[in-house]
C-alpha cells in the first residue's frame, strides 16, 4: 500500500474541507449534500489528481476508512436519538 498517497489525501481533504468552512454553510442553511456537492464541484481537478494516484491497495484502505466513518455516523444517530427520547 502506497501509505504516503493516503496520508498526503487526508492532510489535502482535512486542509481544504476546514478551509471550505462546512460548519458557517450549516448554519447558513446548507444540507449536508449540497455541501459536498458544492466541494467535489469546487475541488474536482484536484480529486481526479489524487484518483489516478490511487493503487487497488490504497483504494481499498480508504474503503476501509469509508466503513468506520459509516459505523461512526450510524452511532452518532443512535445517540442523538437516545438524547431526543430521555
Amino acid at each position: 500500500m502506497k501509505e504516503d498517497i493516503i496520508e498526503e489525501w487526508f492532510l489535502w481533504f482535512y486542509k481544504h474541507w476546514e478551509n471550505y468552512s462546512p460548519g458557517d454553510l450549516i448554519d447558513q442553511g446548507v444540507i449536508s449534500s449540497q455541501i459536498a456537492e458544492r466541494f467535489i464541484y469546487e475541488k474536482e481537478k484536484d480529486l481526479l489528481n489524487f484518483a489516478k494516484k490511487i493503487d487497488e491497495n490504497s483504494y481499498e484502505a480508504l474503503n476501509q476508512f469509508m466503513k468506520l466513518s459509516e459505523s461512526e455516523l450510524l452511532v452518532m444517530k443512535y445517540f442523538l436519538k437516545l438524547i431526543k427520547v430521555k
